[in-house]
């Protein structure tokens, strides 16, 4: 039989649980992610709350990637839970500095620039002499070891501005996730931009799975957000969303 003071603090626990409100750290900030009140950011929020049932609740935090990226790696520790990252995204590749769910998304980096000087890449040698559209605080694997080696990197703070960039050749080309581009071309149809002047390079720059991540330890609330993650590929309600802002579900149930 429980003693009582062992009652109480399970009980304590679990009411602590209940009411906690938890920041959601979102670095995308142009769309899908976001646009306006709506977007993929405030629709997986809400989607997950609905699965936490009211343990947790997410609030959505948007901030750029280089204010996460400081936030992650402060002495004091990182709380919360970032969202659709990936773990090269923040060089934790071996997945040892913080708590990764499954992916929840299946994504990839296509290499966009002009059709009248397209990109085939092959290795850092291919992209000498080029000028590179990032995003601020962005991580590129494969590309940032080559800056100012060669490469020439100039940032914005989204994928349509980069966009824009190759568009009026002020850059020769961008990486960006290929889930973006496709529901970008709505807004370059909007701006009368001239989409027949992009080319998308046939093969991705890199693939990934798009993740929940925590802090080490993350305790019941990693549990659950790894049981969400891992059900969502199957759950119709997400496949909705993920269709809606031309996403490719990961794992199974295609």
């Amino acid at each position: 039989m429980l003693r009582p003071l062992l009652l109480l603090a399970l009980y304590s626990a679990a009411a602590s649980a209940a009411g906690t409100t938890v920041k959601a750290y979102n670095s995308y900030g142009g769309a899908p992610y976001i646009e306006g009140r709506r977007g993929l950011a405030p629709e997986l929020v809400a989607y997950v709350n609905r699965k936490l049932a009211g343990h947790y609740t997410l609030q959505l935090v948007s901030l750029q990637r280089r204010d996460l990226n400081q936030l992650m790696e402060a002495r004091g520790g990182f709380d919360g839970v970032a969202l659709f990252l990936a773990p090269a995204f923040i060089g934790d590749v071996p997945r040892k500095r913080f708590h990764w769910s499954p992916a929840f998304l299946d994504d990839s980096n296509a290499i966009v620039s002009r059709i009248d000087n397209p990109v085939r890449y092959d290795g850092p040698a291919s992209l000498v002499g080029l000028r590179f559209a990032g995003i601020y605080g962005n991580r590129y694997p494969g590309i940032d070891e080559f800056v100012g080696k060669g490469i020439r990197r100039g940032n914005a703070a989204d994928a349509i501005s980069n966009l824009r960039k190759l568009v009026k050749g002020e850059a020769d080309f961008t990486v960006m996730p290929l889930s973006s581009f496709r529901y970008l071309r709505r807004q370059l149809d909007k701006e009368k931009l001239p989409l027949g002047q992009l080319h998308v390079g046939d093969k991705p720059f890199n693939q990934f799975g798009r993740h929940f991540v925590l802090a080490p330890g993350g305790g019941d609330l990693a549990q659950r957000l790894d049981q969400i993650a891992a059900a969502m590929p199957c759950d119709r309600e997400w496949r909705r969303i993920a269709a809606r802002y031309h996403f490719t579900l990961a794992q199974g149930c295609r």
